[in-house]
């Protein structure tokens, strides 16, 4: 089985700004847990 490539080395890690984390934080919390905070924010794969 072939492994799907992103395009980005998988030991890169993505850097969001302050305004993005906290917005994450808050659906995290209000929402059912950090999956479906993910799916709001657009950030699944």
């Amino acid at each position: 089985m072939a492994a799907k490539s992103s395009g980005s080395s998988p030991n890169q890690r993505r850097k969001y700004d302050e305004a993005f984390k906290a917005e994450a934080w808050r659906l995290a919390s209000e929402s059912r847990g950090t999956q479906a905070a993910a799916q709001q924010l657009g950030r699944t794969r």
